[in-house]
């Protein structure tokens, strides 16, 4: 069973990465079967493919530098588009704790005995409330809970991090991330794609946990995120004349009520 782990980070060095000392406490790149990317999107160079190479005591690690920041859907289809031998990708971002005993036999083990499932998805919390997977249209909402295992959902949606695709899904049904979309909505925009050919997926036992509210942040910074959500919306579904309506009107409320 062939994996990549896709770790991308943002003005953070490896060492200092929670997911990457994950990896190397779970020994992934001792695996024969495993590569890991560290692709690292900062603009000044503070890693490099010898910080690399030596943090997980390991030649075999890919290493790539992108200081132009690079949009997160460019280096998600670059990494799927280069690696079309492998049979599975784990999409992770730079903090996530991933605390499993034995995680590759584990992985390895859900890969083959679900052969028939595409999406595997870890289940992620902010805040005592859980958060991906999640349903979505126009606006996301939450699950109180949801069981391990196959679940099935028209509306689910799912954040990027921990997500994990079987490739030959992708190479069969030509997904691929939005490239319009930089930022929000990626993920979105991908699971989006997923549900016209299965609404079906796998909650992995396993929990990571993210800061994903907005209590950090300034009024000013609050309103030009869901300005920069709003637009987002409007790629995903700019093709679909009654969702245009539903993101006009969830606009001009934002606009209303001065959240934007």
């Amino acid at each position: 069973m062939k994996k990549i782990f896709l770790v991308v980070l943002y003005k953070q060095k490896i060492s200092e990465s929670k997911t990457c000392i994950s990896l190397k406490e779970n020994n992934i790149q001792n695996f024969c079967e495993n590569k890991i990317v560290v692709w690292d999107n900062s603009p000044e160079a503070i890693n490099s493919q010898k910080i690399a190479n030596y943090f997980f005591n390991s030649e075999t690690i890919e290493f790539k530098h992108t200081p132009e920041n690079l949009s997160l859907s460019k280096i998600y289809n670059a990494v799927i588009d280069n690696n079309q031998d492998f049979d599975f990708i784990q999409i992770l971002d730079q903090d996530s704790k991933i605390i499993r005993e034995n995680y590759n036999s584990y992985l390895n083990q859900v890969f083959n005995e679900n052969s028939n499932i595409n999406i595997f998805l870890p289940k992620i919390y902010s805040n005592q409330k859980l958060y991906s997977p999640g349903k979505f249209f126009i606006k996301g909402w939450h699950f109180k809970e949801i069981n391990f295992g196959i679940n099935k959902f028209r509306l689910y949606t799912a954040i990027t991090s921990g997500l994990c695709i079987r490739m030959d899904f992708l190479r069969k049904t030509k997904i691929r991330f939005n490239e319009d979309l930089s930022l929000y909505c990626i993920d979105t925009d991908f699971i989006y794609k997923v549900r016209k050919f299965d609404s079906r997926f796998f909650v992995l036992d396993l929990n990571f946990i993210h800061d994903l509210s907005e209590s950090s942040l300034t009024e000013e910074e609050k309103k030009q995120r869901r300005k920069v959500q709003i637009e987002g919306l409007k790629i995903l579904y700019k093709k679909t004349f009654l969702c245009k309506l539903f993101v006009f009107i969830y606009q001009q409320l934002l606009k209303i009520t001065g959240r934007i």
